[in-house]
């Protein structure tokens, strides 16, 4: 994400200055219209997928100022597992693995920044704020306010709502520095992730069911059996 537009690093080189397009959709939650999936079958491949990623950012920082600092950077790992049974039953598990690489928020009076660079600092601290107002939001909601969580405010936020607001667990590591000229940023960002950690999310197993009529109607009989036994156990 750079300047509120969203790129697909693992498109080819002449291609990366082409923003994608968020959408969102009834089975598919938010996703980007275009976005390149690269199936792996390991951990050597999807390294090699990320660090691809990762070489056209730099590329693209030298034609476009899209650096590590100047830019997020999101890698998704979808993993799905099918386990099938002897008498025909398939269940498949489906999750995620969202890395996130925010960029620092700067003090504009610090960095100097003028024109297209001082365009893309605010860029970056606004985007932090709105993701700050959601964590804020998502905190008061769970205290039992009822709220609106503005997750449409920034396409940072949209992109990440089921990391922080849906079916997940997070976790988020704050980076700091020892520096006193950094105080301010310092404290901001443990604020930040202070009030990351006061989100309860509540992840559920992705999993579902499939089979002959037979099988499933076996499945639904069983299930129904545990159900009883619970009903039992707790009267």
């Amino acid at each position: 994400s750079f300047n509120e537009k969203v790129y697909d690093l693992l498109s080819p080189v002449d291609s990366l200055e082409t923003p994608l397009t968020v959408r969102e959709d009834s089975t598919k939650g938010v996703y980007l219209e275009g976005l390149e999936e690269v199936e792996v079958n390991n951990t050597d491949d999807a390294e090699e997928v990320l660090h691809r990623g990762t070489n056209n950012r730099q590329v693209a920082s030298t034609a476009m100022n899209r650096t590590s600092s100047r830019s997020h950077a999101v890698f998704v790992l979808s993993v799905k597992t099918v386990q099938t049974t002897s008498d025909g039953l398939s269940k498949v598990r489906a999750s995620k693995f969202t890395l996130v690489d925010l960029a620092g928020s700067e003090r504009q009076k610090s960095t100097a920044a003028a024109g297209e660079r001082l365009k893309e600092a605010s860029m970056i601290n606004n985007s932090l704020l709105c993701l700050g107002n959601v964590i804020k939001f998502l905190v008061d909601r769970e205290h039992g306010k009822e709220c609106h969580v503005p997750f449409r405010n920034s396409k940072l936020t949209f992109l990440l709502r089921d990391s922080f607001g849906g079916n997940s667990k997070t976790c988020l590591v704050a980076t700091v520095s020892p520096s006193s000229s950094s105080l301010s940023e310092t404290l901001s960002t443990l604020n930040f992730a202070q009030g990351a950690k006061l989100i309860r999310n509540r992840a559920i197993l992705n999993e579902d069911t499939c089979g002959t009529v037979a099988s499933l109607q076996a499945e639904v009989c069983r299930l129904r059996g545990e159900l009883r036994q619970a009903a039992e156990l707790s009267s």
